[in-house]
């Protein structure tokens, strides 16, 4: 659409044709032409300075909007039993239908999840070998970022479940039959411990009596070496005429000994002192170590 500034423009532009027109041909006045020209003048003066605002405003129409066209999302569709029950062997097969394509995820609490993608058909099956216990479980299916969940029961077969209780006895078995053993080697080493103590002790009880026994031998060999040998240095007593000195004798005795230090009386039970006429009138003879 014109907008009225170009109306405006284009019709000053026709009055001031026609007016000079008119004025040749004399059909005006002088004063009505000069009239009309002025008016014609102002009209296209008026109107070109209307036209550029009006293509202004014309630049700043917003043009219309395409439509957009809507994503369609799909919605995730779930069909699957609430409860499924192991095999005899402890695994189970979660199976059911769902949208082609989507991602299928089984979220257990303490197992790892399984996960699977359904086929073109929407089926999908997970397997979960060794389940250990009955539990509940969240089935997720996921599809163009909208998810579905439904939560399952999990059960456990009864000869499932007799299996897992013979492993656990089997297993308490074993760990009480480890702990006994264990207690037996303990027993047995601190037995044996014991045994080579006893053994060890009474080794150095007998090396210390030998040893105190070969001292004793030794302190006495050395004593009885130095009584020799100041016998030897010492001079030999006169009996010639000697009747009236003293020596000593023993109850039991068959020697007399001028000498109360002599060896042989070590094992004496005690000394008597008599004069050497009285032991020669007993038959005593003198000592042998005082020959």
């Amino acid at each position: 659409m014109t907008g009225f500034g170009t109306i405006l423009f284009l019709v000053g532009i026709g009055v001031l044709i026609y007016g000079l027109i008119s004025f040749r041909k004399k059909k005006w006045p002088r004063r009505k032409t000069q009239i009309v020209i002025i008016s014609s003048i102002l009209a296209i003066f008026i109107g070109s300075a209307i036209v550029p605002s009006e293509k202004e405003e014309a630049s700043t129409e917003k043009p219309k909007q395409e439509k957009k066209t809507k994503k369609v999302t799909v919605e995730p569709l779930l069909k699957a039993e609430k409860t499924f029950k192991t095999t005899d062997d402890g695994a189970i097969v979660v199976e059911g239908k769902t949208n082609p394509g989507a991602e299928v995820t089984l979220d257990f609490i303490d197992n790892p999840d399984a996960t699977a993608t359904a086929d073109e058909d929407g089926k999908f099956s997970l397997r979960v070998n060794e389940l250990d216990r009955a539990q509940d479980a969240v089935l997720s299916i996921t599809i163009d970022g909208k998810t579905k969940e439904q939560t399952l029961s999990l059960e456990m077969s009864p000869g499932y479940t007799k299996k897992l209780a013979d492993k656990a006895e089997a297993e308490r078995v074993a760990a009480e039959k480890a702990e006994a053993e264990r207690v037996e080697r303990e027993r047995v080493a601190a037995e044996e411990k014991r045994i080579a103590d006893e053994k060890a002790a009474a080794e150095k009880r007998t090396a210390d009596a030998k040893a105190a026994a070969e001292k004793a031998a030794a302190e006495k060999k050395a004593a009885e070496a130095k009584r020799a040998e100041a016998k030897r240095s010492a001079p030999k007593p006169d009996t010639s005429n000697k009747q009236g000195e003293m020596v000593y004798i023993t109850a039991t005795g068959k020697k007399y000994h001028y000498d109360q230090n002599c060896r042989g009386l070590n094992n004496s039970n005690g000394e008597t002192a008599v004069t050497i006429a009285e032991a020669k009138s007993r038959n005593l003879s003198l000592c042998k170590f005082e020959q």
